[in-house]
Order: C-alpha cells, then structure tokens, then sequence
C-alpha cells in the first residue's frame, strides 16, 4: 500500500542509509546516548521512585491511601510495595535516599503498619497480582522483614492468612529460582513458631521444600535457604514421617555430598539430621545410607569451629542407643573424634555434656532434646 504524501512511513525512510537500509553509524550512538538518560515511568530506579517519598515523609498513613487510590495499576502497586520495603530495610550509607530515609525509623513504620493492619491490603494485592511477579518478590521481601525478629508479626501474618500466600506462590512459581530463595526464607522464619510449623506443613511446604532440594541443590544459596525451613519445618516428629512417607529423606544426604565444604550449610543440615534422628526407623534408614561416616567427615572439616561440632554431636547422640549403631560408629572413629573435640573445646559447657552422651553405649530413651529450631539467621 501506498503511504500518504508527509506520512511518518515516508518520512522514516529518509532517514535510512541508502547502503542496505540501515540508520547509520552515528545515528545509533545518539540514539544510545538518550536512552542512558531514560527513565522508565513503571520501573524506576528508587532514587526516582516518587512513592519512596511519600511513604517516608507520611508514613504508612499516606503510602497506604495513595496505594487505595490506585491500586487497579499493577506497575503502581509495584512502587508503593518498593517504597515500603524501602523504609522497612537497612538504611543506604550514602546517595540520593540517604537524607530522606534518616528521619524515617523502620521499626515506627512497621509498628504503623501493625496498627492499621496493612497486612490485609498487601496479601489482598499479592492475591489479586498472582501473575506480576514483581507485586510478588516485594511483597514477600516486604513480609520477610517484617517476620524476620518478631514473634508478633509472625502471629499477625499468620492470622492474615500470610500462610496460604506463601505456599500458594510456591506452588505457582516452584521453579522460579529467584521466588523460591524468598518464599524458604519466610516459610523459615514463620516456622519459627510452633502453631505456624504446622499451618505450614497443611499446606504442603515440606513438598515445595522437598522440590528444591530435589531439582535446584546445586544452587548453593537456595539450598541453604531451603534446608533453613526445614529444619524449623522438621521439629515436629509427624513432619519426619510425613518426609519419610514421600521418601524425602535421603536429599538431606545429597545437599550434605554437593556441598561438603560449605560449613554454614552443614551446619544446618547437622541440626536437620538431630532433627531426623528422634524416629527410630528414620534412624535405621539413615544408617543404611551412611549418614555416619558423612557427619564423621563433617566433623573434620574443621575441629576448631565450637558450632560445627556442637551441631554433629546432636545429629549423633541419638545414635548412640543402640549397639549396633554404636559399633558403626566406633569403627568409623568417632568416638575418638569426639574425645579430641571435647578436649579441645574444654571450657565449652555444652559440648561436654554433648560429648559425653554421644560416647556413651547405653542410652534409656532416644532424647527428643536434640530437636533444633532457629528464628532468624
């Protein structure tokens, strides 16, 4: 078809090189060069994030009705979520936010947000902009923040409904790698808290946790992350055999032989394997998959470090209740280990009470006390 005469059609082709149709060389510098200067009006950098400002200066009050006003753009609802992780988090040392964010106290904004029961708007948004994946990753940063040092946040997400959130975001982006790291983090810290281990657990987050460990192990971070939840996740013994049932056992291994170097990492695991370890036939298992000889080798990676090693005495002290297992263990050296820990470590209370019930042979009953818990990291 034929373009009318000073139509843009027309006009654009004079501004192609005559040589193959393509603008040339200079052009595109130009063209380069105005884009640097840019600024995209629904994914600003936080130094043009104008809701940044409001939220600082006005406080949950004024960020929360300009978010009511508008909250049918799901660009907009990504700013006003930034501008309040933004106040919650740690201050910039310096730039363009460092003066406005120092008169703005993140633990008053989260109080603010705790009394106007903002909770209700952000789980509300994250629902309704399931398919945004933005409104998701600063909505759950927003959460993480909030629950990561407070039994009372904990409480009020949970109650919010916070639970069926997270792991229906597990459940639609289970192999968004970025998501997940996030959604281990927060399903960490709310089960931190008994009641909320087992809200968690009836909504298949030991199956969302499984899968990562499953599919992603070799992502370091995400590994920890995930074994982080699972060892808040595990503290209750009808979550070990819920594991035991879905054969979910023995990744626990696989993470520990991916990355056997890597002591934070093994060092939850230890407490995971305690964890694992109140369940007799959990503890057979164990044993026909050579958990011994992995938590002997753990143990050497660093004989100096008081956490590693108070960490591999609890994974072992149930073991010592049986004979059998014992036998195993003394043919592997670890008794010996252990003596040269606690001789090491001599001043330190709580690997000498560890050490000696890890050496004895007889034990009454395998200890529940080995159960381990964490409510941040």
């Amino acid at each position: 078809p034929c373009s009318p005469v000073g139509s843009r059609a027309s006009d654009s082709s004079a501004d192609l090189d005559v040589v193959g149709g393509r603008v040339p060389e200079e052009e595109w510098r130009l063209q380069d060069a105005n884009a640097a200067h840019r600024v995209s009006l629904t994914r600003p950098p936080d130094s043009d994030n104008e809701l940044i400002k409001v939220a600082a200066r006005h406080g949950p009050p004024g960020i929360l009705a300009v978010l009511r006003k508008h909250q049918d753009y799901s660009w907009f609802v990504v700013l006003a979520f930034r501008a309040m992780q933004t106040c919650l988090g740690p201050r910039p040392p310096s730039g363009p936010l460092h003066n406005l964010l120092r008169g703005c106290d993140p633990v008053a904004f989260a109080v603010q947000m705790l009394e106007l029961e903002m909770i209700d708007e952000i789980f509300q948004l994250m629902r309704y902009y399931s398919h945004v994946r933005d409104v998701q990753h600063h909505g759950l940063a927003i959460m993480e923040i909030l629950i990561m040092d407070d039994p009372e946040w904990r409480d009020e997400v949970a109650r919010k409904g916070g639970v069926s959130v997270v792991c229906d975001i597990a459940k639609e982006r289970k192999d968004n790698q970025g998501l997940m790291c996030q959604v281990m983090t927060v399903m960490a810290y709310l089960a931190a808290e008994d009641y909320i281990e087992v809200m968690l657990c009836q909504h298949d987050a030991l199956h969302y946790v499984s899968h990562v460990h499953k599919h992603y192990a070799k992502n370091v971070e995400l590994a920890t992350r995930a074994s982080l939840a699972l060892l808040n996740l595990t503290v209750c013994e009808l979550h070990v055999e819920e594991l035991m049932e879905k054969q979910a056992i023995p990744l626990v291994l696989m993470v520990m032989d991916l990355h056997s170097d890597d002591i934070h990492l093994i060092i939850i695991l230890m407490g995971v394997l305690a964890n694992y370890s109140v369940k007799a036939d959990v503890r057979q298992f164990l044993v026909k998959e050579q958990v011994l000889p992995r938590i002997a080798d753990a143990m050497r990676i660093d004989q100096r470090n008081a956490v590693l090693q108070t960490a591999c005495l609890k994974a072992l002290v149930n073991y010592s209740t049986s004979v059998e297992h014992y036998m195993i263990m003394d043919d592997l050296g670890i008794p010996n280990l252990v003596g040269q820990v606690m001789v090491d470590h001599a001043e330190d209370q709580g690997i000498q009470n560890m050490g000696t019930t890890s050496s004895a042979t007889t034990r009454a009953a395998p200890s529940s006390e080995t159960g381990a818990r964490v409510s941040s990291s």
